[in-house]
């Protein structure tokens, strides 16, 4: 285990700090992803980032934090992968498609991050589970804008049936995931579409 000065020379004590935080967040990203969260324990994650664990606790209270933060930080990725993906001159359908094959490619990608998003963070306690359906609805948005800019359509008056649409583009990765990801994504984009439709105004005009 390498944890001699030499490791963090030149670093200040927040930048040092910092470093390790991101080390216990990579780690629990990837143990968390392939044994999971009730099998992985404080010690095999500081062991995973060559890290004692009293570095653990100047970051984290306890797992549950941690996996609090890994869950956020692939959730911040998938987001961003969305969002990049985006083409706002191209019609409103074919901007959705590149949005859920950003979405569903993330996943399909990453079946360690994607397992700590989809299972992993799923009842552990209230507060996580705030988390991931907050989580639903910020990723669910960007679907959602494309079709209903002005926020008039179904899904964004009724929360009760954006909460389940948003939930229905969990299940239709939860599927493909569980299926080996073997069902090719065109598909998979396709039966999502249906869903993000129901956010277009009843009288508007998806383009």
């Amino acid at each position: 285990m390498v944890e001699s000065s030499r490791r963090w020379t030149g670093q200040t004590q927040e930048q040092r700090r910092a470093e390790r935080r991101e080390l216990l967040i990579a780690s629990a990203i990837r143990q968390y992803g392939s044994v999971g969260f009730r099998n992985t324990g404080v010690r095999a994650i500081c062991r995973d980032a060559d890290l004692t664990e009293r570095y653990f606790y100047e970051s984290f209270a306890n797992g549950e934090d941690l996996l609090l933060a890994a869950f956020e930080r692939v959730v911040t990725a998938m987001h961003d992968q969305i969002m990049a993906a985006d083409a706002p001159d191209e019609p409103a359908d074919d901007r959705v498609r590149r949005l859920l094959r950003a979405y569903y490619s993330a996943l399909a990608a990453n079946p360690t991050a994607a397992r700590v998003f989809l299972i992993e963070i799923v009842g552990v306690d209230a507060a996580i589970d705030a988390a991931f359906e907050a989580s639903l609805f910020a990723l669910s948005e960007p679907f959602v804008a494309v079709y209903d800019p002005e926020h008039r359509g179904a899904l964004s008056t009724d929360l009760l049936l954006r909460r389940a649409v948003s939930g229905g583009l969990l299940h239709i990765a939860l599927a493909w995931g569980a299926a080996g990801y073997e069902r090719p994504v065109d598909q998979v984009i396709e039966a999502a579409l249906v869903l993000c439709r129901l956010a277009i105004p009843i009288d508007g005009d998806r383009g």
